[in-house]
């Protein structure tokens, strides 16, 4: 996985279109669950990937998609997503 400097990740955040990808149902739905599994473990992921490391968003990624509901929101907002 391609690592993110700082700068493109607050790039990233200023995307109106990626803006309004992160309030869809669907990603509320996948982030309602990830809080649910471990708060504290979402969060040291999300600051690494913040400084460019993706590898644990990705892990918890894979960990929920084995949940039907959840890997079923994840299907439909990666159809949503621009390609």
């Amino acid at each position: 996985m391609p690592q993110l400097d700082p700068r493109q990740v607050q790039d990233l955040l200023n995307n109106q279109s990626l803006r309004q990808t992160l309030s869809s149902p669907e990603t509320q739905k996948i982030l309602g669950q990830l809080r649910q599994k471990n708060s504290a473990h979402l969060q040291a992921a999300a600051q690494a990937a913040m400084q460019g490391d993706a590898s644990g968003l990705s892990h918890l990624l894979q960990e929920l998609s084995r949940n039907p509901d959840t890997a079923r929101a994840m299907e439909e907002l990666n159809r949503k997503l621009p390609k």
